[in-house]
């Protein structure tokens, strides 16, 4: 049986889902939440991260024990921007967006405003999305950077 072709508001909500789901992910690693940013992913979800590309993290589970192993102390800030998606299917979804991500490590007890000695990364993510259980989530999340700005730690 031939599945009913999606109108426009379908397009636009999913769309709409996959969009906010980077959104999602970004303020999720930025409150030090690494639990409700793992949940962005589907069960049998992957990941790879922008500084270690070429180091893919399968499922879940072992995605969210990767993220809860990043230091407490480290303050990031995450800009998501560009945001791209292309619907596949009712239920899939592809798309890419980029990142501007800065970070530093305050002294305990330490108040905002915060500094930062860098670098600045820039870089992108493409992604895959699937509707689980009715909830959009990432299939594939594979990031990447392609510029700094400032002193790189090395």
């Amino acid at each position: 049986m031939m599945q009913d072709p999606l109108s426009s508001i379908d397009r636009f909500e999913i769309e709409r889902a996959c969009e906010r789901l980077v959104y999602t992910y970004v303020r999720a690693l930025d409150r030090g939440d690494m639990s409700a940013a793992a949940d962005c992913f589907a069960v049998d979800g992957s990941f790879a991260r922008p500084m270690t590309p070429a180091t893919v993290v399968h499922g879940r589970e072992a995605i969210r024990a990767g993220l809860k192993s990043r230091p407490p102390s480290l303050l990031t800030k995450h800009v998501a921007s560009n945001v791209l998606i292309e619907v596949d299917s009712r239920d899939s979804a592809h798309g890419i967006s980029y990142l501007t991500m800065i970070a530093t490590t305050p002294q305990a007890g330490a108040e905002p405003p915060h500094v930062s000695s860098g670098p600045l990364y820039f870089g992108e993510f493409r992604d895959r999305f699937v509707r689980e259980e009715g909830v959009w989530r990432f299939l594939e999340r594979r990031g990447s950077i392609q510029l700094t700005f400032g002193a790189a730690h090395g």
